[in-house]
């Protein structure tokens, strides 16, 4: 009765962790295989989960984080889904406050959002197959310059290199 209790309690033990497991986000498993450094520098916090398919990263450097999404549905919904997106951007409301531009090098859907004025929001998204990937980079003091949206791209580019 013994080995049967105890291999009972080890499974219960263990079944927390298989659910966990389940749970695994490409989105975390992505931004823990690329270099954030460039953008949130040397010291920053290991991605955690965030809404339904994100993750987030943070800054030491208080106000500063990288937020990925990954979502996997069929490619024509996901077309569909930016299409309509992008429609909804084109709005005069939104272009008073973020630039809209086609971001071709990641694919003829990609596109990027960047925040006018103090420019402290700006985000990539594009298709590869099945996913849709949105990266986003958020910082509550400072602008996100050239060179900093620059380096959004190269981290887009590495993301987009790693999926499957």
């Amino acid at each position: 009765m013994k080995p049967i209790a105890s291999c009972l309690s080890a499974a219960l033990l263990l079944s927390p962790a298989a659910l966990l497991a389940q749970n695994a986000r490409p989105a975390c498993a992505l931004m823990g295989a690329v270099d954030l450094k460039p953008l949130l520098g040397a010291n920053h916090d290991a991605p955690v989960p965030y809404g339904d398919a994100g993750c987030v990263a943070k800054s030491k450097t208080p106000g500063r984080l990288v937020l990925l999404a990954v979502l996997d549905k069929p490619n024509a919904e996901l077309k569909k889904e930016l299409a309509a997106s992008r429609k909804q951007m084109s709005t005069p409301e939104f272009a008073k406050a973020m630039t809209l531009a086609a971001a071709p090098e990641f694919g003829p859907e990609a596109y990027s959002t960047r925040e006018k004025g103090e420019r402290s929001a700006a985000d990539i998204t594009a298709l590869k197959g099945t996913k849709l990937v949105t990266l986003t980079l958020n910082w509550s003091k400072g602008p996100i310059t050239d060179p900093i949206f620059k380096e959004l791209r190269d981290v887009t580019a590495s993301v987009l290199a790693k999926l499957p």
